[in-house]
């Protein structure tokens, strides 16, 4: 559960971000996606869609665990 409620906190800046957030959204739908799990405990950490993404660093919110993820690079195959 949030901690914070960001819609009562600053509803102006959320809704700026809303919009942003959905105009975002609407670019990346139909891309292809990636979806890296937890080596720990195979809880889904996050998604990536098309394009080179370098090292990540985060922490699985389901076991605790600090992960590093390797470089991706989506191509089409020959």
């Amino acid at each position: 559960m949030a901690k914070v409620d960001p819609t009562v906190y600053d509803p102006e800046r959320y809704a700026a971000v809303k919009k942003e957030q959905d105009k975002l959204r609407h670019r990346c739908q139909g891309l292809m996606t990636l979806v890296r799990i937890c080596p720990y405990c195979e809880h889904k950490v996050e998604s990536v869609s098309r394009g080179h993404h370098s090292y990540t660093f985060t922490k699985c919110p389901n076991c605790g665990e600090e992960i590093i993820f390797p470089p991706v690079s989506f191509r089409l195959a020959r």
